[in-house]
């Protein structure tokens, strides 16, 4: 079965919504992030292969570049309102 969708393509949202209309197959890579900013560490275990990488999730607005707040801001006001 061939790729239902164009090379290259970037999905926000419910991940396994998107996932069950995937042609079966035809992926290279499937990226998920955990939830962002929950003020937790994160550390590959040791012995694996990723072992001593770290972060740490946590951010402020001031982290962020400020060409970015008023999308933020939007974004925050559709989604609760």
């Amino acid at each position: 079965m061939g790729v239902n969708w164009a090379n290259r393509t970037l999905w926000t949202g419910d991940n396994l919504h998107i996932m069950r209309g995937m042609n079966g197959g035809c992926v290279d890579l499937i990226y998920l992030a955990p939830p962002f900013n929950s003020n937790r560490n994160y550390e590959a275990a040791i012995g694996s292969r990723a072992a001593g990488v770290a972060f740490k999730d946590a951010w402020t607005l001031s982290d962020v570049d400020e060409a970015w707040h008023g999308e933020i801001a939007e974004c925050a006001r559709l989604r609760f309102t």
